[in-house]
């Protein structure tokens, strides 16, 4: 049995992962943690053969959450760039298989390719050379020099490419509004007005024929109307079959839902079967269907010690894993029983305090602190501590996971040792819960990488893309 996903069902889990994140009952954070270092080299693991586990390790080591800023649709970059033979829009391929049939410009704007330059001697495609932006941002197709038909689809704006652009992938929305658009939004959302529903905005040609020693007439047949085609003869064989724009315009008629094409004339030529492209929508019309758009991407910029220090920074303050977490809580001896953490910001760390008046220093970030003279012993990484001034109490932040195993820690019990100064001890006041229950919430994604250092100036600007 054969069976196939379609691109509206990606394109709708997209819609309803996008409307699920907006909605006010839901709050989608991103996730970093693990400072501790991978294994000896450092290296970030390739694969994931184990979902659970590694879920489980994401939530030992996570640090700090923080609200996920932005979420678009997102589609594969293509930058125009001169002498590039760009494909023709298919309405029977996705992105990947049609490959470049698109392109954004160093304007920023965003072109579908209607038709190739042919060489009229020939019949071989010409490599695009004229700037698609040369046609500006009319709401029709235009011809440049070189042959192609370009339609121009949308401009993205500065704020947008910030916060959706990378070199692999750029944002894409229908506009939705009516009133008070700016300048860029309006021109989209002219082009979506202007589109017609099941246009036929170009034909395929899938057998030649032969012996054909004029142009055959061409006859569009279906449930629509208006649209008109044109053949091209090369050598005794139709070349292409275009939309006939000979009279100024492109007729791509409207209203076809199902379309066939047959030929006539043509001195007696025969074999040219023809095959009409419809876009259901009319291209503009939205511009996640013309680019076939079944990815999304979240966007957060982690600013130096967001929230006031939930972020970690300074020395030894890394992190080697991102996540996004759904609806997390907060613990409960911090809080009513299930009640979900709503902060802009908040650290999955567990506290330490270590009474006054102990031999105590500070431990350096990553060392790993240890309790009891026997085994089991309890045993975590320091990611955090305050500076010990004497008189008073020092807090440490810290986090377990397989690699310390999870004995927990005993409050007022004189034995608190930094490993790696083993005279360097103190006395736990308490051991109290982050502000954020790790172990809590829906884990959507997962990201292992090479460590990340973090300053207080830096910024991270992650950008998590999920392809449908």
């Amino acid at each position: 049995m054969v069976a196939t996903v379609t691109t509206d069902t990606k394109q709708l889990v997209v819609e309803k992962l996008i409307e699920d994140l907006q909605a006010d009952s839901n709050n989608y954070y991103l996730g970093i943690g693990k400072s501790d270092a991978w294994n000896e080299t450092d290296t970030a693991p390739t694969s994931i053969t184990d979902i659970e586990t590694t879920k489980r390790d994401f939530r030992d080591n996570l640090q700090s959450i923080q609200k996920i800023a932005s979420v678009s649709f997102v589609a594969k970059r293509y930058n125009w760039s001169s002498g590039t033979i760009y494909q023709p829009y298919r309405d029977n391929q996705t992105s990947a298989q049609n490959g470049q049939y698109y392109v954004i410009t160093e304007s920023n704007r965003v072109y579908i390719c209607l038709r190739q330059g042919k060489n009229a001697l020939t019949g071989d495609t010409n490599t695009s050379t004229v700037n698609p932006d040369t046609t500006g941002t009319t709401t029709s197709p235009v011809k440049t020099s070189d042959g192609y038909v370009w339609k121009f689809l949308f401009t993205q704006s500065a704020t947008r490419l910030s916060a959706f652009a990378t070199s692999n992938f750029i944002p894409v929305e229908k506009v939705t509004e009516t009133s008070g658009l700016s300048n860029i939004r309006q021109s989209q959302k002219d082009v979506q007005d202007a589109a017609a529903a099941g246009q036929i905005v170009g034909y395929r040609v899938t057998s030649n024929g032969t012996g054909y020693t004029s142009a055959p007439t061409i006859t569009v047949n279906g449930n629509g109307s208006n649209a008109r085609a044109v053949a091209t003869v090369v050598g005794g064989s139709v070349v292409a079959v275009n939309v006939d724009d000979s009279a100024g315009g492109f007729p791509f008629g409207a209203g076809y839902d199902h379309a066939s094409v047959t030929s006539s004339g043509g001195g007696g030529g025969s074999g040219l079967v023809v095959k009409p492209i419809i876009s259901k929508g009319g291209i503009g019309a939205d511009p996640r269907d013309d680019l076939k758009s079944t990815s999304i991407m979240f966007n957060s910029k982690l600013v130096g010690e967001a929230g006031s220090g939930d972020f970690l920074v300074g020395t030894g303050a890394d992190f080697r894993q991102v996540g996004i977490l759904k609806n997390p809580k907060i613990p409960t001896s911090r809080s009513s029983a299930d009640s979900d953490f709503t902060a802009t910001t908040g650290s999955a760390l567990r506290i330490l305090t270590v009474g006054s008046g102990t031999t105590l220093n500070a431990i350096a970030v990553d060392n790993v602190i240890s309790q009891g003279g026997t085994e089991p012993k309890a045993r975590a990484y320091v990611d955090k501590n305050t500076a010990i001034v004497a008189g008073t109490s020092a807090t440490i932040l810290y986090h377990q996971n397989e690699n310390t195993g999870f004995v927990p820690f005993t409050v007022g019990v004189e034995d608190l040792l930094d490993s790696a100064v083993p005279d360097n001890k103190g006395t736990i006041v308490s051991d109290s819960d982050a502000e954020v229950d790790p172990f809590s919430g829906d884990l959507l994604y997962v990201e292992s990488r090479a460590a990340v250092e973090r300053t207080t100036a830096g910024t991270e600007d992650i950008k998590i893309t999920i392809q449908f």
